[in-house]
């Protein structure tokens, strides 16, 4: 086989073009020739279709035919006779002998959908030329000479970008199987035109600038001032940055006053860059530090929340520093439109009472609406002057779906009031106290969380602890009217109460107590319930209750109205120095719990000390195991458990060793069961 063309004829240096030797070219040449003689020789075979092609057998084996047209683009082609003449068959050998096809785009088919005719077949070998009718606007597919559409893609196969074809240009590509490609990514000529078109435009915009700066008069520079349209339109003024926040504030929220940096002001700013667009912000720059009987923070901040309400805001942002209220903050709340107060985090944010009795937040009323989805996160209850009986930090009424996130109270001895002096027509539900707590010393007459009339508390969370020093309780149920249905307390850490729970009023319904760890108290459980009341189904398990320097008994059970469905299960009590349970009357279940060094004390503790003492009710006390160490509090205890009263057959210590007591000064059991 001779050599190439490209070979033959290949480029030499501009200086020095390269001389092809004629005896090269002379056997290429003949070479050419030798092939069209041989297909001459066979006739020339060229048939339409290939069935036309089939159709015919009388040729001599090996010669050869072209199929050119066929409907069906994959059978044109070079094929070969198998068998002698009038027998045997054509197969297939090779693709038609064309390099390149050019196609026309006549605009038969639409900018999206590109149909191309060709006087000569298309196959899967050829380079394809086209010229584009019509701009695209979107994807691309192209179908030959009748054939199926398949996608036309860039050269790095991605779809053609509205506008990548351009009327009038021309295309190359080739068929890459399931879809055409391009040789070049899309068209530098539409890329050109834009690159041209923008700068056309921005030449015209230099010159209109230049020429519309030449007619205008602006002020003066001057130092810190701001170039603002005026409220006409027709000139620039020079303002100063106060006049600038000024007409920022009363664009704002409508309200034109003047702006200052006051320390002992709030003011509204909606800021157009902040992550939440809905939100009123109060801003970073004031640094609240109260005032004393100065103070207007409340005042100011009303007005704000209303204003928020008003305008259908969700949110309203707090600044750091400290916000000393003169008087209670009102929040009312439908629930049209869901809210959420946040600072900047507990001791960033702080709200300071400024007299004893002072209400901090009223959330809800009786005379409004019921207050609905609510949330309010990440500050700080301040008391800058001690509280008295009648302060509160939260006066809850009217209101449910209420949150509480990232709350602390420091100095605080009255937290959160919830149904106080309500009726159930205003009694406050679905309340959620989240990794909140309260530092609270001081004396009160008040507790931390006071339930009234309404239900469904939940508290949760461990971010903070809980602590009083001894000086108060840390919730109690008071109103004899309503009872609270539904408490929750979940793992909270808390220390030195006088008392955990107390419950004096109509009584507390379904409530579960889990978790976490209680250190010292008088008493951590009183249930007392007014007459005509009761506390009910209650779930007490899993938590630590640990005594200190003879401080407290467990959970007792008295008072005038009953105790039903009590499970004490699982729980812990150690040092304690008076009964770890007792029940008067009423239901209890004891199982599974531990009693460590639990005892009376000193040279006064009576003889008949016991861990467990029931009275005249429906009791099972079963699994539990108690131990005193030698010389430890619990030397003066003598049973484990203490049966007042005639013998009843509702109570019951399950069977025969099912509790264990070791190291107690008389029998496991006293009384008659």
């Amino acid at each position: 086989m001779p050599q190439t063309a490209a070979v033959i004829w290949a480029d030499g240096p501009a200086t020095s073009p390269y001389e092809p030797q004629k005896s090269d070219i002379r056997d290429w040449g003949t070479w050419i020739e030798g092939i069209i003689s041989a297909f001459l020789g066979n006739g020339g075979l060229v048939y339409t279709s290939q069935a036309a092609l089939f159709a015919d057998l009388a040729h001599a084996a090996n010669s050869s035919a072209w199929v050119i047209g066929d409907a069906n683009a994959a059978l044109n082609g070079v094929y070969m006779k198998v068998g002698g003449s009038g027998t045997g068959s054509w197969i297939r050998v090779a693709e038609l002998p064309y390099s390149f096809v050019k196609l026309i785009d006549a605009g038969a088919g639409t900018a999206n959908a590109i149909q191309l005719t060709s006087a000569i077949p298309t196959s899967a070998s050829v380079l394809r030329t086209s010229n584009v009718f019509e701009a695209n606007t979107g994807n691309v597919t192209i179908s030959e000479n009748g054939g199926s559409a398949k996608a036309l893609l860039t050269n790095s196969g991605n779809q053609i970008a509205p506008g990548g074809l351009v009327a009038g240009m021309m295309i190359v590509y080739v068929d890459g199987g399931s879809a055409f490609r391009l040789l070049s990514d899309q068209a530098s000529a539409a890329i050109q035109a834009a690159a041209e078109a923008a700068a056309a435009a921005a030449s015209a915009s230099a010159a209109a600038a230049a020429a519309s700066a030449a007619g205008v008069n602006l002020p003066a520079v001057a130092a810190n001032r701001m170039l603002v349209d005026n409220a006409a339109g027709t000139l620039r003024e020079s303002k100063t940055f106060s006049q600038v926040m000024t007409l920022l504030a009363g664009a704002v929220s409508g309200i034109a006053s003047a702006f200052s940096l006051d320390n002992n002001t709030l003011y509204k700013v909606r800021s157009l860059k902040d992550r939440w667009l809905d939100s009123y912000r109060l801003a970073e720059e004031l640094n609240f530090t109260g005032g004393g009987v100065t103070a207007t923070d409340a005042a100011v901040l009303q007005a704000l929340f209303n204003r928020a309400k008003a305008a259908g805001r969700g949110e309203i942002i707090l600044p750091r520093g400290d916000i000393a209220l003169e008087a209670a903050v009102s929040i009312f709340e439908d629930g049209t439109r869901p809210i959420r107060i946040v600072g900047q985090g507990p001791n960033q944010t702080r709200f300071l009472n400024t007299s004893a009795s002072q209400k901090l937040f009223n959330i809800g009323d009786a005379a409004q609406a019921r207050t609905k989805d609510m949330t309010l996160e990440g500050f700080q209850l301040y008391a800058a002057v001690a509280q008295d009986n009648s302060g509160r930090g939260f006066n809850l009424r009217n209101a449910q779906d209420i949150t509480f996130k990232d709350i602390l109270l420091e100095s605080m001895r009255n937290g959160w009031a919830l149904g106080e002096g309500a009726s159930a027509t205003n009694d406050v539900t679905y309340v959620s106290i989240e990794n909140c707590g309260a530092n609270s010393p001081g004396t009160s007459a008040t507790p931390i969380v006071l339930l009234g009339s309404g239900g469904i508390l939940q508290i949760a969370g461990s971010a903070y602890r809980w602590n009083a020093s001894g000086g108060h309780d840390f919730m109690q149920h008071i109103n004899t009217s309503w009872n609270w249905d539904g408490l929750y307390v979940y793992g909270q850490h808390f220390e030195h109460f006088a008392k955990y729970l107390r419950s004096t009023g109509k009584g507390v319904v379904n409530l579960i107590w889990t978790g976490g760890q209680m250190d010292r108290a008088d008493i951590f459980f009183q249930c007392e319930a007014a007459a005509g009341g009761s506390n009910r189904n209650w779930d007490i398990h899993d938590i630590q209750m640990l005594g200190f320097s003879g401080q407290g008994g467990g959970i007792g059970f008295t008072g005038s109205g009953p105790t039903e469905q009590i499970r004490i299960k699982n729980n812990v009590f150690n040092g304690l120095s008076d009964a770890a349970i007792y029940a008067a009357t009423g239901e209890v279940f004891v199982t599974g719990n531990e009693f460590i060094d639990c005892a009376y004390l000193g040279a006064s503790a009576p003889s008949g000390g016991a861990i467990i003492r029931v009275g005249q009710g429906f009791a099972r006390i079963t699994n539990n195991v108690g131990r005193r160490s030698s010389g430890s509090p619990g030397v003066a205890y003598r049973y484990g458990i203490q049966w007042d009263g005639a013998a009843l057959a509702t109570r019951s210590s399950g069977p025969t060793n099912s509790n264990v007591w070791y190291n107690f000064g008389a029998s496991a059991e006293t009384g008659t069961m």
